[in-house]
């Protein structure tokens, strides 16, 4: 890593300010209404996107690879104390971490939760939204549940083990997917967008990926449609580190209008109709077919050929039906489809 090269993003009239000594790598993005205090340390292709509402940072704080920070427009900052470790792949969303916590490889913060300082989300947990999460204590699961109390001698060797990159010591890591981006295979078919569509910057885009109009795909995403074809409707947005892969052999990705696909999700072949919506930190396994206008539930494992019919939410580890929408759920679906429409076009025009 180096303290040069790294994007700062502007967003409208607002920019970043970081603290001294600073360690960023060149793919890392920071962006908007984004401080950070002194010593910060971000990894290749982590991301802080504060373009609504503000993030804040303390000192010493880590993002490992593939980590993202995000807010909820109108609703959520998000907040990060001192000396806050987050891991590969982990995920801070609208949510508020006191000094000293650990957020382990792929483990999920949803918005407006808030967790006590010096405690460890373990790998792949997921805490809720609105959750209030007491320090000095290991939580696991999804959602997060309290395990045991944990001594600040031992949580030292969680923050050292993520920060050298080597996942969680003694705790079987949470399986991660690809943390650097794939080469484009010579002579593959090339990537075909709409004029109006927006990629980020940090986003690789390999194969027969075609974008519709309004379609955004964010930071340090991977769109690898190998051999096969990954579609994505007019106005659909993919959000910053999620990873949508697949070959001939597994099948086209065809990704319907108005669907949010949202941060650190992983995905392979298969369908997702217009207006729906997969949860942040999702697995949707191939052959998936989420019917119009339904809802993978952030952190579920959704099993290949798993059909979501319309107007559900499906979740848990496999993923089952868990209710039916509600109205507002679906009105919040394009609220967030309007608001990303806002981001592209912010992102566009600088």
């Amino acid at each position: 890593m180096q303290t040069q090269g790294s994007m700062r993003l502007p967003y409208l009239e607002f920019t970043p300010a970081i603290g001294e000594s600073a360690v960023l790598a060149p793919s890392a993005v920071i962006a908007g209404r984004t401080t950070a205090g002194a010593g910060l340390m971000l990894c290749e292709f982590s991301t802080l996107r504060a373009d609504g509402e503000a993030i804040h940072i303390g000192a010493n704080a880590f993002f490992g690879r593939r980590a993202t920070a995000h807010i909820a427009e109108g609703v959520y900052s998000t907040t990060v104390g001192d000396d806050v470790t987050v891991g590969r792949f982990g995920l801070v969303h609208a949510c508020t971490l006191a000094d000293g916590v650990v957020v382990a490889d792929a483990a999920t913060v949803m918005d407006g939760a808030i967790v006590g300082a010096h405690a460890l989300i373990m790998p792949g947990s997921v805490v809720p939204p609105r959750k209030t999460l007491a320090g000095a204590m290991v939580y696991a699961g999804s959602p997060a549940i309290p395990v045991r109390t944990i001594e600040r001698v031992e949580l030292a060797r969680y923050h050292a083990a993520l920060r050298a990159g080597n996942g969680v010591e003694s705790v079987a890591p949470a399986q991660l997917p690809s943390l650097t981006h794939p080469a484009a295979v010579s002579g593959a078919a090339q990537p075909s967008r709409h004029s109006a569509s927006f990629v980020a910057a940090t986003a690789a885009l390999a194969g027969r990926v075609e974008m519709a109009q309004d379609a955004g795909i964010y930071f340090a995403c991977v769109v690898d449609a190998g051999d096969a074809r990954i579609a994505l409707g007019a106005r659909t947005n993919v959000q910053d580190n999620s990873i949508l892969v697949t070959d001939r052999r597994r099948g086209d990705l065809v990704i319907g209008d108005d669907v949010t696909i949202g941060h650190n999700v992983r995905m392979g072949s298969g369908t997702v109709g217009h207006r729906s919506l997969v949860g942040m930190g999702a697995i949707v396994g191939d052959h998936v077919v989420v019917e119009e206008g339904a809802c993978i539930g952030a952190g579920a494992h959704v099993e290949p050929g798993t059909r979501v019919p319309s107007g559900w939410i499906y979740a848990g580890r496999p993923a089952k039906p868990f209710r039916e929408l509600r109205p507002g759920e679906r009105e919040g679906f394009a609220d967030i489809i309007a608001i990303y429409a806002h981001y592209s076009a912010v992102y566009r025009s600088g």
